[in-house]
């Protein structure tokens, strides 16, 4: 969990904050009194502190060592809900400065903050077309090398990420913003991935080998657990309300076949911490690892929504796909083993 240093300011304190430590400083029009900070991450929202306001004036640091993706919002008036936050990146030494309301703010500050608006501005007119998109980012790339911002659009150059990457100078590359750069070069991986998934992942093709962490801190492979059952991998987390809703009938269903049939959960996009809690606040008695290995087996697997449940033949071949909580893995399962 991450800490928050808070300081609260009047508004004449605010215009000299870009020359403190303090790295998101502002004014909010509206009134809130109160800000939840909330971590956007994979798994989720997670409320890091609540911030308060005085006149609107806000200023605090975060001890996060690498950049992450963070949300203001109005505490009173449930922003997270209704749309009206700030959405904007913490990257370690820069200073961001928030200015006019939750429905039209700016962010200018650091040399980071004032790059994301150069580049902002200049996108404003390609709407959401990808190919424009992935032009304009690796232009932006080549065109500032050594801007902290240019590392954000490595994802986004798409099929040309790796030209991207090779642009970037080397201090950029190996230094504050190098976590956020693996991050985004492994869900382009992912992607890859998915795209490719139909044509290895069917009803008779052989199952994918992997190996992901345990719960005990070893590595569990999936072909280590056929063993002459059958085996269903369940891709699921505990921030999916579907998952933890069909839990009771998957522990009906290992009750009823753990004879013949192995499961395996497969956590994903979770800390191993919230996993970890997840295991022992709910009762699921079969083998778990969490998606957290070299390869995205999620993506290997080309899942594509939560839960997604593939069985697999004793021979480790694909006999069928499951995608969402229904009745159709249940009732096929009793009747395989009747």
């Amino acid at each position: 969990m991450t800490r928050i240093r808070f300081f609260l300011f009047v508004a004449a304190v605010l215009a000299v904050t870009a020359c403190t430590k303090y790295q998101v400083s502002g004014i909010l029009e509206g009134g809130a009194e109160q800000l939840a900070v909330v971590h956007l991450g994979s798994g989720g929202f997670e409320r890091i502190d609540t911030l308060d306001c005085l006149a609107g004036a806000f200023a605090f640091d975060v001890d996060y060592d690498e950049p992450v993706s963070i949300i203001l919002t109005d505490l009173a008036r449930q922003g997270l809900q209704t749309g009206k936050c700030v959405r904007l990146m913490t990257v370690p030494g820069e200073h961001a400065v928030v200015s006019g309301s939750f429905d039209n703010y700016t962010i200018t500050g650091s040399q980071f903050y004032q790059d994301q608006a150069a580049y902002e501005q200049m996108t404003e007119s390609l709407g959401n077309d990808r190919n424009r998109r992935a032009e304009a980012a690796l232009s932006f790339v080549r065109e500032h090398p050594a801007s902290l911002f240019s590392a954000t659009l490595i994802g986004d150059c798409g099929s040309q990420a790796g030209t991207a990457l090779e642009l970037l100078d080397a201090n950029v590359k190996d230094g504050v913003m190098r976590p956020l750069i693996a991050r985004q070069l492994k869900v382009l991986e992912a992607n890859q991935n998915r795209e490719t998934a139909s044509a290895r992942i069917y009803p008779g093709a052989e199952a994918p080998d992997f190996a992901l962490p345990t719960p005990e801190g070893g590595s569990l492979s999936r072909s280590s657990l056929q063993d002459g059952k059958y085996l269903l991998l369940d891709f699921w987390g505990s921030w999916c309300h579907n998952c933890i809703e069909g839990l009771p009938r998957m522990q009906q269903l290992y009750a009823r076949h753990r004879d013949r049939l192995e499961i395996l959960g497969i956590d994903c996009d979770e800390s191993g911490s919230q996993w970890r809690s997840a295991l022992v606040r709910y009762d699921m008695p079969w083998k778990h690892v969490i998606n957290d290995g070299a390869v995205d087996v999620s993506a290997l697997y080309g899942v594509g929504g939560y839960p997604t449940k593939i069985l697999i033949d004793p021979e480790g071949r694909i006999l069928k796909l499951f995608v969402g909580e229904g009745q159709q893995l249940y009732n096929y399962l009793d009747g395989l083993f009747r």
